[in-house]
């Protein structure tokens, strides 16, 4: 798993990158008009809650179980709800595999697409003149090198420029549900399968837009040298079973602690939100359905679950009847 360690080591010093999660849960601190807002949203949004689900249809019958990718001393506890439905089953799908990571991390072609801009391109001239001030002054704060993440695409510095321990991303990540379900499958010999190559995940958010990556990162520089509280809304919602709401409040939190408007923050996160969830979804519906196995696990990350192009919707349309399991 050296693909994202790698990623971390292009962008940061190598200490303190994982950092406990010290924010606040933003849903303790709304005006009563936004919460009214989150109610109706996560009201109207298909599976909002949950973090397992059986779905079934004849003799097959899947576990969708909706994980967090960064570690949290809270999941040695998941772990032993979720092991007799790891043990019944034959097979265990992930976003992607040990072996893919590996095999990634010998081609540096594959990387080099994914993580850079293309060739003639500058981020410097991606962000407004301001953005870039504040650019400068972020890397000079992680004492990163300015000339290599230039040449870098938008999503990446993003990503990986900020630290913090409330900021759960990427497939992986040490510790998370991912990771410890990888794990015992391996120790109990139960087969693992990936629902994509890892080329595929990075080329999902790679593609998205460069103008729309540099004002992503143009709006995550103003709330890194804002005064906005670190955001430990999708970890707390996680353990909440309703990690969708975070996905709601994004684009209030962003607008709230920058010059942005919350209608171009929306637009931004639902750009993102199709990239990075309903188009893999949809892609990894046709993985499932060709399983060979008729019990079996599907494990990733539990922004998927929900929504009209979530995963639950998806088999749901597919004639599987899902029913909420214990966790």
């Amino acid at each position: 798993m050296k693909l994202f360690a790698l990623a971390f080591a292009l962008l940061l010093p190598a200490s303190g990158l994982f950092a406990a999660c010290r924010g606040i849960d933003y849903r303790d601190h709304l005006p009563s008009a936004t919460r009214a807002q989150l109610d109706r949203e996560m009201a109207a949004t298909p599976f909002s809650d949950g973090n397992h689900w059986v779905a079934t249809r004849g003799n097959r019958t899947i576990h969708v179980i909706g994980t967090m990718h960064g570690g949290d001393a809270r999941m040695a506890k998941v772990m032993r709800t979720l092991r007799p439905a790891l043990l019944s089953a034959q097979a265990i799908f992930l976003e992607t595999s040990d072996q893919d990571m590996e095999r990634l991390d010998r081609m540096p072609t594959a990387l080099t697409r994914s993580f850079l801009l293309p060739q003639g391109r500058e981020l410097r001239h991606l962000l407004t003149p301001e953005a870039w001030q504040r650019f400068k002054l972020t890397v000079q704060a992680t004492g990163a090198n300015l000339d290599s993440m230039n040449r870098m695409q938008p999503w990446a510095i993003s990503m990986f420029l900020v630290q913090s321990g409330c900021r759960p991303y990427g497939f992986g990540l040490r510790r998370g549900l991912d990771d410890r379900i990888a794990g015992f499958a391996r120790r109990k010999k139960i087969p693992l399968g990936a629902l994509e190559t890892p080329e595929q995940a990075l080329a999902a958010i790679s593609g998205m837009p460069l103008r729309d990556q540099a004002r992503m990162l143009e709006l995550e520089l103003q709330l890194v040298q804002s005064d906005m509280p670190e955001d430990a809304t999708p970890v707390e919602a996680y353990f909440d079973q309703s990690v969708w709401t975070s996905f709601v409040l994004a684009p209030w939190i962003s607008a709230r602690y920058s010059s942005f408007s919350y209608a171009e923050t929306k637009r931004l996160w639902a750009q993102y939100n199709r990239r990075l969830l309903d188009q893999r979804n949809i892609r990894w519906m046709k993985v499932i359905g060709g399983a060979s196995q008729d019990r079996f696990v599907v494990a990733v990350g539990a922004a998927h679950l929900p929504g009209r192009n979530g995963l639950l919707n998806l088999l749901k349309a597919k004639g599987f009847s899902l029913s909420r399991a214990p966790w």
